[in-house]
């Protein structure tokens, strides 16, 4: 040692860190993990808590924009919309069928009193979303909640699909997220208040065959949510909410339509029963909806388990999918 150096108290004579110097070096991350399990414990007493005494915003006049509202899961959450006193911006490429929606909740009311409106739009399109955000805000002044439900759905093993039908299903699922929300987001930033709603499925919790372009659409929108809400929460003062739905396999039958065939050890989810659970999960600003719950916990519980236990797990309760 040189003269007049202090000697360091945090090493040993031979150079080694000290047991103290090693406690320092990682207090902070200790600190930071026992702050984090507390937190933790909280939060699942506060989610207790608030399945008990849920708290829920109100939908009565806001502005909900609806994309796949012609038919299905769209038009079902249309209607309980409408009952819930919102105005309903119906969004579809079929305009027959958007516009049928739109008549039966308006009821035969028409201009500001009506309870919806609707628009022929094609969202895999750009230039086509753009000009349906301009008319709404025009029209309606604000979009408060954007509801990305638009999508295709088809089942084949990805040998026997078409590059059509993948670039379709790619851009109607995954990338038509990207344009509404970038058509609508920077009015609710303005505000700094909004939501943003996508509906994914289950499938990005798992995987099967038959469903390869599908499922990763799905996978695709369950990013897009994740990284967006992280996007938004980078700023503090954030107030613009996002949920992601992720149904089960639902019964189309009731709308006579047959997307595939699927063979299910678990009971399959109806139209209405995800509707309502949609809804419920926009009021009460739930960053995650599953239909049924139970299966988010359960497919989360398959990434951990070794690949040869969530092999079997998967061919007990597995879900055989094949054309219609």
């Amino acid at each position: 040692m040189e003269a007049g150096q202090r000697p360091d108290n945090r090493s040993s004579s031979n150079g080694e860190p000290t047991p103290s110097n090693i406690v320092l070096d990682y207090l902070p991350m200790i600190t930071k993990v026992v702050v984090g399990i507390l937190h933790s414990i909280y939060a699942f007493i506060n989610l207790a808590f608030l399945s008990i005494y849920p708290v829920e915003k109100s939908l009565k006049d806001k502005v909900v924009l609806v994309t796949g509202a012609g038919r299905g899961l769209g038009r079902e959450m249309s209607y309980l919309l409408a009952k819930e006193g919102a105005k309903v911006v119906c969004v579809d490429i079929n305009a027959e069928g958007v516009k049928e929606t739109a008549d039966v909740i308006n009821g035969g009311r028409t201009g500001m009193d009506a309870g919806a409106d609707f628009y022929t739009t094609n969202v895999a399109e750009p230039s086509q979303v753009n000009e349906l955000a301009k008319a709404v805000e025009e029209k309606w002044g604000k979009v408060d909640v954007l509801i990305n439900n638009a999508g295709i759905v088809a089942s084949a093993p990805l040998m026997d699909t078409t590059d059509e039908q993948i670039k379709r299903m790619i851009d109607v699922n995954l990338v038509s997220h990207f344009w509404m929300v970038r058509a609508f987001l920077p009015a609710m930033r303005k505000r700094n208040e909004g939501h943003i709603v996508a509906t994914s499925s289950v499938a990005a919790f798992t995987c099967a065959a038959n469903i390869v372009p599908y499922a990763a659409t799905k996978y695709g929108v369950t990013g897009l949510m994740a990284s967006l809400r992280e996007e938004l929460r980078a700023n503090p003062s954030n107030n613009i909410k996002t949920t992601t739905i992720h149904p089960f396999f639902l019964d189309s039958a009731p709308i006579n339509v047959k997307h595939w065939d699927v063979k299910s050890t678990l009971p399959i989810v109806s139209i209405p029963q995800v509707a309502r659970a949609a809804i419920q999960g926009i009021k009460r600003e739930d960053v995650v909806v599953t239909v049924p719950e139970i299966l988010r916990l359960i497919m989360q519980i398959l990434w951990i388990v070794p690949q040869k236990s969530a092999d079997y797990w998967r061919d007990a309760f597995s879900s055989k999918i094949n054309s219609a």
